[in-house]
């Protein structure tokens, strides 16, 4: 009688860790493709910032970075990129194409005021 519960027992508890160990499996596989998309595909980030006002709020705005195609090389004029502070490399920031690499961008340095532009070779 106690054997057969003791084996009853084990059935029941058989059955249980294999449900456990199917839903680990499943929990691995998401968490995998989760890191996969975060480090090769997308990911989500918030900036903020005064500085591309109206495109994107003062107090933040959460966008989705695409990593493929800078990987393609299909960044070009008009695009919104993140890149790395040249003064604080802990600090990324967000900023408009509005020039390739070797490019020569002209802009006037004070449009309501005067007349004077400079012109400067894109370096990012």
């Amino acid at each position: 009688m106690r054997t057969a519960k003791l084996l009853q027992y084990a059935r029941q508890w058989r059955s249980t860790a294999k449900e456990v160990l199917g839903h680990s499996v499943l929990f691995a596989q998401f968490l995998s493709l989760l890191h996969v998309t975060e480090t090769y595909i997308c990911s989500p980030t918030l900036v903020y910032g005064p500085s591309m006002l109206p495109t994107l709020n003062f107090t933040g705005d959460v966008l989705l970075v695409d990593k493929l195609s800078p990987m393609l090389g299909k960044v070009g004029p008009g695009d919104v990129v993140l890149v790395r502070s040249p003064e604080n490399p802990r600090k990324t920031i967000t900023k408009r194409i509005v020039g390739l690499e070797g490019d020569i961008v002209t802009f006037l340095v004070d449009p309501g005021r005067s007349d004077r532009s400079h012109s400067l070779v894109v370096w990012l």
